[in-house]
């Protein structure tokens, strides 16, 4: 008798705690979730940035069970928080540790103490871009070996790299020019050539540099300026040295002889004739 008595107990219990956790809130007032980042000095402050007066009497709950909990909430905790907005004060937090859905917090800026500003701070994420339109001008200077009958080209990854995907003009024997026009926050990369993947852009050791890197940034005008030192094609009876470079096979006997090793042959002296 005693046990069931208890187990009808404990069941009464639980689902008054039940009832508790999932009965609305009263009228009037407004409830929203959001993740901790402190509590301290009668106020809560939210990852959001926004900070709201806690009442002198807040309830401190667990977010599940809605029955009073004694354990202090930290940091990445999450809170469902029960705001009187005519006090602007909050009276409940319902804490819990795991990830919950979190409530936009646009309608209850107006409440808080310090409410974080709804432009992202250009500190942190940088000049905004609009994607207005910008005019680049590509200006290359290529090597005296240059031929002035050769079109220079410009080849971008957004074109796929084609090796004739944009075409310079002229300007004197080492200067070449073309303006095409990017949204602000484009990205490329880019590279010179003569038309054609053999006879491409090396860089002052020689050696085939990477890719310019390119980013249109929120100005009126932009210059990508690239000094072309030689091309791949200058000598094309010397190879060069490049990803592609085969290397010359191994030759373990260079010199001939014996083991690879060359004796030299030392003349020995003439007879003395006998006397």
């Amino acid at each position: 008798m005693i046990r069931r008595l208890a187990a009808l107990l404990a069941c009464i219990s639980f689902g008054v705690g039940v009832a508790f956790a999932q009965t609305p809130a009263a009228p009037g007032v407004l409830t929203f979730t959001s993740q901790l980042l402190d509590l301290r000095g009668g106020y809560v402050y939210f990852t959001s940035g926004d900070a709201f007066k806690l009442a002198d009497a807040y309830r401190l709950t667990d977010y599940d069970t809605g029955a009073p909990t004694t354990q202090i909430p930290t940091v990445k905790w999450f809170a469902r928080a029960t705001l009187n907005p005519a006090t602007k004060e909050v009276i409940e937090l319902a804490v819990t540790k795991r990830r919950v859905s979190t409530t936009s917090m646009t309608q209850f800026r107006s409440y808080a103490i310090v409410a974080s500003s709804p432009a992202p701070a250009p500190e942190l994420v940088g000049p905004g871009l609009t994607g207005r339109p910008v005019s680049v001008v590509f200006e290359i200077t290529v090597p005296p070996t240059t031929a002035l009958t050769d079109n220079i080209y410009i080849s971008t990854d957004a074109g796929g790299w084609n090796a004739q995907e944009i075409k310079l003009d002229r300007v004197n024997a080492y200067l070449y020019r073309a303006a095409r026009t990017y949204n602000s926050g484009t990205k490329f990369a880019f590279r010179v050539t003569r038309g054609s993947w053999n006879s491409v852009e090396r860089g002052e050791n020689n050696l085939d540099p990477d890719p310019h890197q390119f980013t249109v940034r929120e100005v009126d005008a932009l210059a990508a300026r690239v000094t072309v030192y030689h091309w791949s094609d200058d000598n094309p009876t010397q190879q060069g040295v490049g990803p592609n470079t085969i290397p010359t096979p191994f030759n373990a006997n260079p010199f001939g002889g014996r083991n690879g090793v060359v004796v030299p042959q030392i003349p020995t002296a003439p007879p003395t004739p006998p006397r």
